[in-house]
Protein backbone atom coordinates (compact mmCIF):
# COMPACT_ATOMS: atom_id res chain seq x y z
CA UNK A 1 0.00 0.00 0.00
CA UNK A 2 1.17 3.52 -0.65
CA UNK A 3 1.65 6.20 1.96
CA UNK A 4 -1.48 7.98 0.72
CA UNK A 5 -3.57 4.81 1.13
CA UNK A 6 -2.46 4.30 4.74
CA UNK A 7 -3.98 6.47 7.46
CA UNK A 8 -4.17 6.47 11.24
CA UNK A 9 -7.87 6.65 12.01
CA UNK A 10 -7.11 8.37 15.31
CA UNK A 11 -5.04 11.36 14.24
CA UNK A 12 -5.55 11.29 10.48
CA UNK A 13 -1.83 11.12 9.71
CA UNK A 14 -0.06 9.05 7.10
CA UNK A 15 3.03 6.96 7.99
CA UNK A 16 5.45 9.55 6.57
CA UNK A 17 4.04 12.08 9.06
CA UNK A 18 4.67 9.91 12.12
CA UNK A 19 8.17 9.84 13.61
CA UNK A 20 7.76 6.37 15.11
CA UNK A 21 7.41 4.83 11.63
CA UNK A 22 9.96 7.09 9.94
CA UNK A 23 12.54 6.19 12.59
CA UNK A 24 11.72 2.48 12.56
CA UNK A 25 12.08 2.24 8.79
CA UNK A 26 15.30 4.27 8.80
CA UNK A 27 16.80 2.04 11.49
CA UNK A 28 16.53 -1.02 9.24
CA UNK A 29 16.86 0.12 5.61
CA UNK A 30 17.69 -3.41 4.55
CA UNK A 31 14.11 -4.42 5.42
CA UNK A 32 11.98 -1.30 4.84
CA UNK A 33 12.02 1.20 2.00
CA UNK A 34 10.07 3.87 3.92
CA UNK A 35 7.56 4.47 6.70
CA UNK A 36 4.64 3.13 4.65
CA UNK A 37 6.55 -0.09 3.96
CA UNK A 38 7.20 -0.44 7.69
CA UNK A 39 3.50 0.02 8.53
CA UNK A 40 2.47 -2.45 5.82
CA UNK A 41 4.84 -5.11 7.12
CA UNK A 42 4.80 -4.54 10.89
CA UNK A 43 1.80 -2.57 12.15
CA UNK A 44 -0.45 -4.99 14.02
CA UNK A 45 -3.48 -2.71 13.93
CA UNK A 46 -3.38 -2.31 10.12
CA UNK A 47 -6.56 -3.33 8.34
CA UNK A 48 -5.22 -4.24 4.89
CA UNK A 49 -8.69 -4.06 3.35
CA UNK A 50 -8.86 -0.28 3.81
CA UNK A 51 -5.40 0.94 4.93
CA UNK A 52 -6.57 2.04 8.37
CA UNK A 53 -4.32 1.65 11.42
CA UNK A 54 -3.71 3.29 14.77
CA UNK A 55 -0.34 4.80 15.61
CA UNK A 56 0.95 4.06 19.11
CA UNK A 57 -0.40 7.25 20.71
CA UNK A 58 -3.84 6.76 19.16
CA UNK A 59 -3.87 3.05 20.05
CA UNK A 60 -3.22 3.97 23.69
CA UNK A 61 -5.84 6.74 23.58
CA UNK A 62 -8.36 4.23 22.19
CA UNK A 63 -7.85 2.04 25.26
CA UNK A 64 -5.49 -0.44 23.57
CA UNK A 65 -8.30 -2.47 21.97
CA UNK A 66 -7.72 -6.18 21.51
CA UNK A 67 -9.42 -9.25 20.14
CA UNK A 68 -8.54 -12.94 20.49
CA UNK A 69 -7.79 -13.12 16.73
CA UNK A 70 -6.02 -9.73 16.67
CA UNK A 71 -7.54 -6.27 16.46
CA UNK A 72 -7.46 -4.13 13.34
CA UNK A 73 -8.62 -0.57 12.84
CA UNK A 74 -12.14 -0.23 11.40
Amino acid sequence: MTNEELICTGCGKHPDQLEEYIDAAAAEPEFYTDAADYVTQEEGTLDPSNGHFLCTDCYIAAGMPSHPRGWTAP
